[in-house]
């Protein structure tokens, strides 16, 4: 199965959230999968936004199914505008086959050369140890942790890590 990504530049002819609920699942992010809600042109405008923003979105497709995504979102107030926040979803069926590490190289490398932007941020669930392996090797650092700051189905709390790296 061969697989690339691009930016995105318009939506498909699929509802965007359609997509990202089946590729999110129901473990990675504090949204469970049936709370996304927007329509369509909820998306559309959401995806518009971002681009004439400045902020990014990455999808990831094998045989024109979307089997990942990134998005980063900059930070607008003038105190906080040289940094922004990402986020990355793969479909667990394409995890642990280097579609993650390529995802973050060219997010990386797009960050480098993005005027002004000298730091990207994140925050990832304690229980994620691949994510979280990945963005260490990528040279990303810990700089806190929310303690028990969900709580999942089975009733068991677990922290938040908030990660960074420098990109300038």
């Amino acid at each position: 199965m061969q697989c690339g990504f691009a930016q995105l530049i318009k939506l498909t002819q699929k509802p965007f959230w359609h997509i990202a609920k089946k590729l999110l699942g129901k473990l990675i992010f504090l949204n469970e999968a049936d709370e996304f809600n927007l329509s369509v042109e909820e998306e559309e405008a959401w995806i518009e936004q971002s681009l004439q923003s400045g902020d990014l979105i990455l999808l990831a497709e094998a045989d024109k199914e979307v089997i990942g995504m990134l998005n980063f979102k900059r930070s607008k107030n003038k105190k906080v505008r040289h940094l922004g926040y990402f986020g990355i979803s793969i479909q667990e069926r394409f995890c642990s086959k280097g579609l993650g590490t390529k995802l973050m190289k060219h997010f990386l490398k797009w960050a480098e050369a993005e005027p002004g932007l000298e730091k990207v941020c994140l925050e990832v669930f304690s229980y994620n140890e691949r994510a979280i392996r990945l963005y260490k090797k990528l040279g990303f650092i810990e700089e806190g942790r929310k303690i028990k700051h969900i709580k999942r189905t089975d009733g068991t709390y677990a922290d938040e890590l908030m990660m960074y790296k420098f990109v300038d």
